[in-house]
């Protein structure tokens, strides 16, 4: 009897945790780009694009934008291409956005593949109040989606394994 019961918690408990991942909003980024937030973003629209906020209540944070290169930096995809695998040009994208972020120290840009995609990853940890931000930024063409987390000092979660998991090419 008593396996029975724990089993019922068991698939109880199971059915919670998916139908609270399957609640996620999607967003389009662009008419090409996709990614899921746990409840409805804020949308900003600043002079290099459009950025999509969300802060939970227990301060885990999510944001998403798209930065077009060839408006940003005069790089259309032709330009971009013999650039964007080359450690050199990954750190420099990364020391200028880490010059918006004077607070924070960040660890090395690794390049990898996200799908068949160039794929730039950093974290680094903020050093007031020791946030773990965790980014990943996409190239596609001329295009640089950058997805970030802000994870809380101590706060151990996966949802953003969830969230970086949602993006999606179209």
């Amino acid at each position: 009897m008593k396996k029975t019961w724990y089993l019922l918690l068991f698939t109880l408990m199971l059915s919670a945790t998916t139908k609270a991942q399957t609640n996620w909003v999607t967003k389009n980024i662009d008419d090409k780009f996709s990614i899921k937030f746990p409840a409805e973003p804020v949308k900003t629209t600043k002079p290099t694009g459009d950025v999509y906020f969300y802060k939970a209540a227990d301060s885990l944070a999510y944001s998403a934008a798209m930065l077009n290169m060839s408006v940003i930096a005069h790089l259309d995809s032709a330009a971009l291409a013999p650039l964007k695998d080359n450690q050199q040009f990954a750190d420099q994208v990364m020391a200028g956005m880490a010059s918006s972020k004077k607070n924070y120290t960040f660890g090395k840009v690794t390049i990898g593949k996200w799908k068949t995609y160039t794929e730039y990853t950093i974290s680094g940890s903020d050093n007031t109040n020791k946030n773990s931000l965790l980014m990943q930024m996409i190239i596609k063409g001329s295009k640089m989606y950058i997805l970030s987390c802000r994870v809380p000092a101590g706060m151990d979660t996966k949802t953003n394994e969830v969230f970086f998991g949602s993006a999606a090419m179209k």
